[in-house]
């Protein structure tokens, strides 16, 4: 399991107060050395694992099936033998101890479940000396893909761009590559056992060790991909239908640590559990399919509310472990499982504390009241006590984390971004080309075409840069996001003033002149296409960047995505109407209330994605989370109970202030000032 490292005081205190009674309880001191020998106790136990994979091909009931594998299997243990033998004194004569029985064990063809007893004690042991785990798992979701991109560059040239082992190399190589996509082959291989071979390679084949040249995220990605290859072509989207009704199969299916490990068929009989029925042969390779991608970014891997539900889970199902622990008398398993769950939360904890600083608290409380139960003195019903207690705050801590934004915002503020973005277009437009009118040069209103034309391209081309963008780095997504939501909300505060600043009719008809009469002077067609290609790109750039931040401050979910759609297409039905009404009849809008209304609107919008892009970044750790326990917690606004998010959304307050008081007070003093002097 995965420990995440907290940053309050309070939580320092409590995992250093646990932790030390189960350090010194502790029969193997973890290695010194956490560079090498780390990278060499991984290697070690991700070699012997592919033996014993090896040797379950090779040796079917006592008997030789096919003598290569069993050849690897031997390959791959004596390569663990000789790494072994590098480790610090302590561990390497228990390793080496345990990697002969096995050894021993394969030369008399003993049972596969027999060696994967010493599998396990030879994991134990090797866990235990780094104090780390033994398959790193990585910090972000996989992306099938990045994945894709990775098997394109590093694997295609000997499996084939579909994994039939047909490569452009594959003649040339003895053996051959194998074929990723034999499901009655592969149907069995868990998603971790490609994750090691991609680590440690193959022996005796042309595969190299990718430990060194990729990072977990990639090699995860990597793994992933290849080993859905085996499926046939629909099955995901088969499976994915099969269990779209069913609640729990997210939280089972969802995360990579659970699945990675077990292999399909035991997949599907927990899915086929889940939704209460059996499924045929077919609906058993969908819902495989599905299972095996499930913990991807594109699918629920990047679900943030089914990744806080399933840290929640593990943190009550580690503390009644350790409170079981406690009533069977094993005192030190079960101080050291509360720490588990208590580290388990810390994955999530310091998003809790930002969205609600209350709710954080209270887990904090109740594992600090847990802790003291576990040892032998305490009534078990007090024990029951504290274990209800700290489920209790753990099922509320989530509370915040899953709340889904109500769809007639997102609806409301999808419209409102297209909307004025698309109708101060039109107005542009409609302005410059009456200009040319008024000027005797209608003729050039083709030039103005161009640069429009021109501007929408460009807005589609930074949308496609913008998706690519955040597909290709979801490592960063938070990052991302939060410094998307922080550009949007720069750029809606300027917007916001803009239109404050043009709010008098004098102004915006001074402002679309000014425009005109520099680009009139240049008799070249790029002069006049430029005016139009920058006001209407400069619209199409909002758009495209509050979209991004308005898809990022949903939660993903179809239904999310789906009110954005509904806004924009309300939004492009109104302007199109908007539009149509302007030619025929010369309507002409009044922009008083037009430049103020959106304004507020526009500054609005900046103010809640202001809060909820610092708290974004506070996810991904680049700003801190100073709680304020008497702030409340409005999301729809941004407003978030910590002194960082409510710092950057006072400043814009200020600067809103400040440009209101320049645009209806200082400005027009200093004009008459300026008027009376000449």
């Amino acid at each position: 399991m995965r420990r995440s490292t907290g940053t309050g005081v309070t939580n320092l205190r409590l995992a250093t107060t646990v932790l030390a009674g189960f350090i010194s309880a502790s029969t193997l001191t973890p290695l010194q050395a956490q560079g090498d020998d780390v990278g060499r106790v991984r290697r070690i136990a991700d070699v012997t694992a592919i033996a014993l994979a090896e040797y379950g091909e090779g040796v079917v009931g006592g008997r030789v099936v096919r003598v290569d594998e069993l050849t690897e299997a031997r390959l791959f243990l004596e390569e663990a033998r000789r790494l072994a033998a590098l480790l610090p004194e302590g561990v390497r004569d228990r390793a080496l101890d345990t990697l002969r029985e096995m050894q021993e064990g394969v030369d008399a063809l003993v049972s596969e479940p027999e060696l994967r007893a010493l599998l396990r004690d030879l994991r134990a042991l090797l866990a235990a000396a780094v104090g780390v785990p033994l398959d790193a798992y990585p910090t972000a979701a996989p992306s099938l893909d990045r994945g894709a991109a990775v098997y394109a560059s590093r694997c295609a040239s000997c499996h084939g761009d579909a994994g039939a082992g047909d490569g452009v190399m594959a003649a040339s190589l003895d053996p051959a590559p194998s074929d990723l996509t034999a499901i009655d082959v592969l149907g069995d291989v868990p998603l971790i056992e490609y994750f090691r071979k991609i680590n440690v390679g193959v022996a005796g084949t042309a595969m190299p060790a990718f430990v060194d040249q990729l990072d977990d995220f990639d090699r995860w990605s990597v793994a992933m991909y290849a080993a859905h290859l085996r499926y046939p072509s629909g099955a995901i989207e088969r499976g994915t239908a099969l269990l779209a009704a069913c609640g729990p199969c997210g939280l089972e299916v969802g995360d990579l640590p659970r699945t990675a490990d077990v292999p399909d068929d035991s997949l599907v009989t927990v899915l086929s559990q889940a939704v209460g029925r059996r499924f045929d042969a077919a609906d058993a390779v969908a819902v495989a399919a599905y299972a095996r991608v499930a913990p991807a970014r594109e699918y629920l891997g990047g679900d943030r509310a089914l990744r806080a539900l399933r840290t929640v889970e593990r943190a009550k199902s580690l503390a009644a472990k350790a409170v079981t622990a406690a009533r069977d008398g094993d005192h030190e398993a079960a101080r050291r499982l509360a720490l588990d769950a208590y580290l388990a939360f810390e994955g999530i904890e310091s998003t809790v504390r930002a969205r609600d600083a209350q709710r954080a608290r209270r887990v904090e409380e109740a594992f600090a009241a847990l802790r003291p139960t576990l040892g032998g003195e305490t009534d078990a019903a007090a024990r029951d006590r504290a274990l209800e207690m700290v489920v209790r705050a753990l099922d509320e801590s989530v509370v915040p984390l899953v709340e889904r934004t109500s769809a007639v915002a997102l609806v409301g503020q999808s419209f409102v971004i297209l909307f004025r973005e698309g109708l101060e277009a039109i107005l542009i437009v409609g302005a410059l080309v009456a200009f040319l009118a008024r000027a005797g040069v209608s003729e050039r209103t083709r030039d103005i075409g161009l640069g429009v034309a021109a501007a929408g391209v460009a807005s589609l081309l930074t949308a496609g840069a913008l998706v690519t963008v955040f597909r290709a780095a979801p490592a960063y997504r938070e990052l991302l996001e939060g410094a998307t939501m922080l550009a949007a909300a720069a750029m809606l505060f300027w917007v916001s003033y803009w239109l404050v600043s043009k709010i008098e009719l004098r102004k915006w008809q001074g402002f679309v002149r000014t425009q005109m009469s520099r680009a009139l002077k240049s008799q070249r067609a790029w002069a006049l296409a430029g005016v139009a290609f920058l006001a209407v790109y400069r619209e199409g750039f909002e758009t495209v960047l509050f979209y991004a931040a308005l898809v990022a401050s949903a939660d993903g979910s179809a239904s999310a995505l789906g009110a954005i759609v509904s806004g924009m297409l309300a939004g492009a039905i109104v302007l199109a109407g908007v539009y149509a009404a302007m030619q025929r009849w010369g309507v002409r809008l009044p922009l008083k209330p037009f430049f103020a209304v959106t304004s507020a609107l526009l500054y609005l919008m900046a103010f809640s994605f202001a809060g909820q892009g610092i708290a974004e970044l506070q996810e991904a750790g680049v700003i801190d989370a100073t709680p304020l326990a008497w702030v409340p917690s409005v999301p729809a606004l941004g407003i978030f109970p910590t002194f960082q998010t409510l710092a950057g959304q006072f400043v814009l307050a200020v600067a809103m202030f400040g440009a209101l008081s320049w645009v209806f007070w200082l400005e027009p003093r200093l004009a008459m000032a300026r008027s009376v002097r000449r």
